[in-house]
């Protein structure tokens, strides 16, 4: 009979496995960004961060625990099955191949191997990123061994070397922030948006329970105690590495006050190590988008499978993944940045009240007022990525300036609230 609790063993390098899916680019270059923002406050900031990305993603993992299937079925008890799995689709689609894969691709080539061989053209990064990309995902049962045993452990050691010398020698002390205590919070807050792990959370907490099934352990409270031990470990990674890398950044601002994104972490790391620090950043940018690459793709073809009751199968949606990151990779890494936020802007406050409402509350029970959460969430995320593709329409961004909160960032809170309300007492009404 199969053990059905995993070893420490076993718990930890599946939890490498998914917290080395979940730090990607964007868990290198946004935190650091952030600190440098804040300066000062980077700490209250760093604490919506942390909440987006570490609070959120766990509670993510619970209610995939408690509800033991995904995050279309998830979805699909509050909308309807058909929409959950829409919802789902487009999730998975924008954390994975869609932008995810040819953003890590595309910052594999710009950031780890540019620097060193300039002749390199991105095509070629990309055709050997994608064919190691479906090597190591055909095999499913293998991912999370490839990724816990092989390849975590130095995606760790070199976040160690980097966060552990820029805590103990920093840089410079923070300088004085343009941002006010009260907007802090917020702007970190939505600065977690773009590292998605909330989103991530839900889509590969799917994936492990799947990877638990073909690894013989199929009862359901096992599977559930095993996620939630997996999936602490993860966001503790997650919280540690994320909050270090905010103080390096706000202890880097006062020396490199004219550092941009994309070149911050390299000055960061420059500065603690010397011209070694190049070839730090350059191994750590490569494990890190591979790690992600590898997780999400296995993720992908997991979630379509089963979504699709198979008519779209493992192997044939990682390959797919790969080409589509390949394809979508050669636009270079600014743009697709770009690209991502609009879409982020619409789906995270959904997403939030989707993860809280399933965790906390016996959805069939408060169907109706969490159907008002989310469609309130939904409009409101739809004004903010309106304005985020960079189209002014009046009469949204008034909408959304005179909500309450909007001047700490979340414009989406109060009119959420009031949906839940609504709902509640509309649920109440029709069950008198």
């Amino acid at each position: 009979m199969t053990r059905q609790d995993l070893s420490a063993v076993g718990i930890i390098t599946t939890g490498l496995a998914l917290f080395s899916a979940h730090f990607g680019v964007g868990d290198i270059i946004f935190p650091g960004k952030l600190g440098f923002d804040t300066g000062s406050l980077w700490l209250i900031a760093g604490l919506g961060y942390f909440f987006v990305n570490t609070i959120i993603a766990f509670l993510g993992y619970l209610a995939i625990a408690k509800d033991r299937v995904g995050i279309a079925h998830m979805a699909g008890e509050i909308l309807t099955p058909f929409w959950g799995k829409v919802f789902g689709a487009i999730l998975m689609l924008v954390v994975g191949p869609v932008f995810i894969l040819p953003r890590v691709a595309s910052a594999t080539h710009e950031m780890s191997i540019l620097p060193f061989f300039p002749a390199v053209p991105i095509a070629a990064t990309l055709a050997v990123f994608f064919l190691l990309n479906a090597y190591v995902c055909l095999n499913r049962t293998a991912v999370v061994d490839r990724l816990g045993k092989i390849l975590s452990p130095g995606l760790v050691i070199f976040i160690a070397a980097i966060a552990l010398k820029g805590i103990f020698f920093p840089i410079a002390d923070p300088v004085a922030s343009k941002t006010t205590t009260q907007a802090a919070f917020g702007v970190g807050f939505n600065f977690g948006y773009n590292t998605m792990n909330a989103i991530a959370a839900v889509l590969m907490g799917g994936w492990i329970l799947n990877v638990f099934s073909l690894k013989g352990i199929t009862d359901q409270e096992a599977q559930k105690k095993n996620l939630i031990r997996v999936g602490f470990l993860t966001v503790v990674l997650l919280g540690l590495t994320q909050m270090s890398l905010t103080w390096l950044g706000a202890s880097a601002g006062g020396v490199y006050p004219e550092a941009t994104l994309g070149d911050l972490p390299l000055k960061v790391t420059t500065h603690l190590y010397g011209t070694v620090g190049m070839a730090i950043f350059a191994a750590l940018m490569a494990l890190a988008c591979f790690t992600t690459s590898a997780g999400l793709t296995a993720a992908a073809g997991t979630f379509f499978e089963q979504i699709t009751d198979g008519a779209i199968s493992y192997k044939p949606m990682v390959i797919a993944s790969s080409i589509c990151g390949f394809a979508l990779g050669m636009v270079g890494l600014s743009k697709i940045v770009g690209y991502t936020v609009p879409f982020l802007s619409l789906l995270y406050p959904s997403l939030i009240v989707i993860i809280l409402g399933t965790f906390f509350l016996d959805v069939q029970k408060y169907h109706s007022m969490l159907l008002g959460g989310v469609f309130m969430a939904l409009l409101f995320g739809l004004f903010d990525a309106v304005k985020e593709a960079g189209f002014i329409v009046p009469w949204m961004q008034q909408t959304t300036a005179a909500m309450p909160l909007s001047g700490q960032g979340f414009p989406w809170i109060v009119p959420t609230v009031v949906g839940l309300a609504a709902g509640l007492l509309l649920g109440r009404r029709r069950a008198e």
